[in-house]
């Protein structure tokens, strides 16, 4: 379980507004095939396993899957993965955490068991809940979950007496910013920052799969004060 949580952390800045789930399928102590749930409307984990297991010249039947949640069991953007394990014939199917999505919510794990497959769940939760505590606190709350990103001097100071822009953190501080940034499934800031630091909120130095510049939506809360805003901002400018 612990490799398909590092699996799942290759889907990291790709997979919102799903959760990043990996698979991985293991037959006598050997990985014969692993992958991580692509973008929205893609393939998910369990799939991109069994695809790798099959491109690796192996037979899952019979294989046990280590997936970090458990697999869908309805139809979206994608058809259920529990039905595709299930007509591969996978022998045993470990899930870390029961997905608390209303649609699912036990039913991936009774349609696997009802077919002959032995399942079981609960391993490495902890670790599983954390990667993808949003897709969790939404699910269960109906509300996001909040990441506050402060900067503040020794002092307890945000910013400079003049009103100048100025960073006050360290290159290191700034690089696990951008990282957090590119989890995020949106970057909420206010109009005074705007204003006073011209920012771009975009996603910098975060490696991510060919192909895919992770750029989540930009939000300013402006209050009454948005017509003041001096145009053009680089928020509204940015891309990448």
């Amino acid at each position: 379980m612990a490799l398909a949580l590092e699996w799942a952390a290759k889907g990291m800045t790709i997979t919102a507004p799903n959760p990043r789930i990996g698979c991985v399928i293991v037959r006598d102590g050997m990985v014969i095939g692993a992958g991580h749930t692509q973008p929205a409307g893609q393939a998910h984990a369990e799939i991109q396993a069994m695809r790798d297991a099959e491109a690796r010249g192996h037979d899952v039947r019979g294989a046990t899957a280590y997936v970090t949640l458990e697999p869908c069991s309805h139809y979206g953007r994608t058809p259920p993965c529990s039905n595709a394990l299930v007509q591969a014939g996978l022998g045993r199917v470990v899930a870390a955490m029961v997905d608390p999505n209303p649609l699912v919510a036990g039913r991936g794990m009774a349609q696997l068991e009802a077919a002959g497959i032995a399942v079981r769940q609960d391993v490495l939760a902890e670790q599983a809940y954390e990667l993808n505590i949003g897709f969790f606190t939404r699910m269960r709350h109906g509300r996001p979950w909040v990441r506050l990103k402060t900067a503040a001097s020794l002092d307890g100071m945000t910013a400079l007496d003049s009103g100048e822009s100025q960073w006050i953190t360290s290159p290191e501080a700034r690089a696990d910013g951008h990282a957090w940034r590119a989890r995020a499934s949106a970057i909420l800031t206010g109009i005074g920052t705007v204003k006073a630091d011209d920012p771009q909120l975009t996603v910098r130095g975060v490696a991510a799969p060919e192909g895919f510049t992770p750029v989540p939506p930009r939000t300013v809360s402006c209050g009454s004060s948005a017509l003041t805003v001096p145009m053009p901002v680089r928020i509204a400018l940015a891309r990448a």
